[in-house]
């Protein structure tokens, strides 16, 4: 297990999930430099081979030493190559000329969201009295089961905003996920990828649903539970807290503890792609493509970048047409700009991508959640309870915290809900329903096609069981 290197106190935090990246180097990882305004790894490239090439035709060009080199006999070669800091974009040029490279570009860094904290509000602890809440398939978790009498969480943030009558776990029903439950669809069968700086492996409402690697010691795809990109191991235990928040979401067990996840019996695949300051392009990338070859039929990321990467958009392409759909933040930065982020601006090009903003309790755009063409659809994103590692708080693993991460797992549990009623379910078919089954009435605001009008929303509020009458036909 890692050594904590801070702990997430028990209040609510706006974690900065998709703000603008740092353009100097992070208090710990490798140097950075800014190419087009974006921070990337100095020294360092990434070099895209096309299929079917010979190893000779992989040689780097003078005074550049390939480093590591994510390969595939279908997809290509992505190389991450050494190069003379300062000459980066000189060496971009000259490797994008030669007739055997399909692309290269900066090693983009990617800022950990979780890092990037924009204000806190402080809560008060779980009240004693519960008001219980009907729920027909016997699951006893108190707090899910149940929520606080009068409005216990009614506070006010640092910037003004109010947030009144929000329950414990009020994102859960506000989707409808229990009655996608009570259907009998809870993610059984269904593996989800977690892309993000780990997650707690004991934790006790997450342990019983990691996924089990059938083949741990494969080449392809190493790891019990996955794998660690950032350290290049096999453990990809949680190294700040912001992953082990976004699985508790995805998958917490209905185990009478803790909390409950939208899809409670899903298994986690998880990929540490992020340390505790951010990551690479390159550590991602091999993690979005490990989740595709390794058995993920989703994948979460509550992450994201203002660098567009030829690199996300590749993975993301053979991930799709594999099969898998990915689920992406939309950010955090309305406030400061509202500049659009990536990789979720790919979901106006790839349809297996969904672009995720954030709602508060009021069903209202939060109001740090980026707006645009590329949001999907919105989900909870405001004050949602979920898990925190253990070592964090031993007594009480679990807090609050908000931003588009913790709205991005709401969606990709619903759509593992759908894939546990229908397997077969193709990308394109899974965001059809998720596109119809939305709620516009709730956000009170044009929602697609009707964007342009005024909508913050996408299509609107994620709706898991209007959304499964769709995929079902009913």
């Amino acid at each position: 297990m890692r050594f904590w290197k801070n702990l997430i106190p028990l209040v609510l935090l706006l974690a900065a999930c998709g703000q603008n990246p740092q353009t100097q180097a992070p208090p710990s990882g490798p140097r950075l430099t800014a190419i087009g305004g974006e921070p990337a790894v100095a020294g360092e490239i990434l070099v895209k081979y096309k299929p079917g090439l010979q190893s000779q035709s992989l040689a780097p060009l003078g005074g550049s030493l390939a480093l590591q080199s994510l390969s595939d006999p279908t997809w290509g070669s992505l190389v991450r190559v050494r190069v003379p800091e300062g000459q980066e974009e000189a060496y971009i040029l000259a490797y994008s000329a030669r007739p055997e490279v399909e692309y290269a570009e900066p090693n983009y860094w990617v800022a950990n969201p979780a890092r990037e904290v924009l204000s806190t509000l402080s809560l008060p602890h779980k009240p004693q009295a519960l008001k219980p809440q009907a729920y027909s398939d016997g699951v006893t978790d108190p707090y899910f089961t149940s929520v606080p009498p009068g409005d216990p969480l009614a506070a006010t943030g640092a910037d003004g905003t109010s947030y009144t009558n929000v329950p414990y776990l009020w994102g859960i029903h506000r989707i409808r996920a229990p009655e996608v439950w009570d259907q009998g669809y809870r993610g059984q069968g269904v593996v989800v990828a977690v892309v993000d700086e780990g997650v707690d492996l004991a934790h006790p409402d997450l342990q019983a649903n990691l996924w089990t690697n059938p083949n741990p010691n494969s080449a392809a795809c190493p790891g019990l539970h996955g794998y660690d990109f950032v350290d290049d191991d096999t453990d990809p235990s949680d190294s700040g807290g912001h992953g082990t928040h976004v699985a508790g979401t995805i998958a917490a067990a209905a185990n009478g503890q803790g909390v409950v996840g939208v899809a409670p019996e899903a298994r986690i695949m998880v990929l540490r792609g992020l340390g505790y300051f951010g990551g690479t392009n390159y550590m991602l990338v091999r993690a979005l493509k490990y989740a595709a070859d390794c058995g993920a039929k989703v994948v979460n990321n509550s992450w994201g970048s203002g660098a567009r990467s030829k690199a996300f958009l590749d993975v993301l392409q053979y991930g799709t047409s594999k099969g898998v759909v990915y689920v992406f933040s939309a950010g955090n930065s309305y406030r400061s700009g509202n500049r659009p982020s990536y990789p979720v601006s790919y979901s106006t090009l790839l349809p297996g991508v969904i672009g995720v903003g954030a709602s508060s309790n009021d069903n209202r755009r939060a109001g740090f959640s980026n707006a645009g063409p590329y949001v999907t659809v919105v989900a909870p994103g405001a004050a949602i309870l979920s898990t925190v590692p253990v070592a964090q708080n031993p007594g009480d693993p679990y807090a609050f915290l908000q931003g588009t991460s913790m709205a991005a797992p709401h969606v990709t549990g619903v759509v593992a809900l759908l894939l546990s009623a229908q397997p077969s379910a193709t990308p394109e078919a899974i965001r059809q329903a998720l596109e119809q089954g939305a709620n516009a009435k709730l956000t009170a605001q044009a929602a697609k096609p009707d964007y342009a009008a005024g909508g913050q929303y996408g299509y609107g509020l994620v709706d898991a069981k209007a959304s499964l009458d769709i995929l079902l036909g009913q």
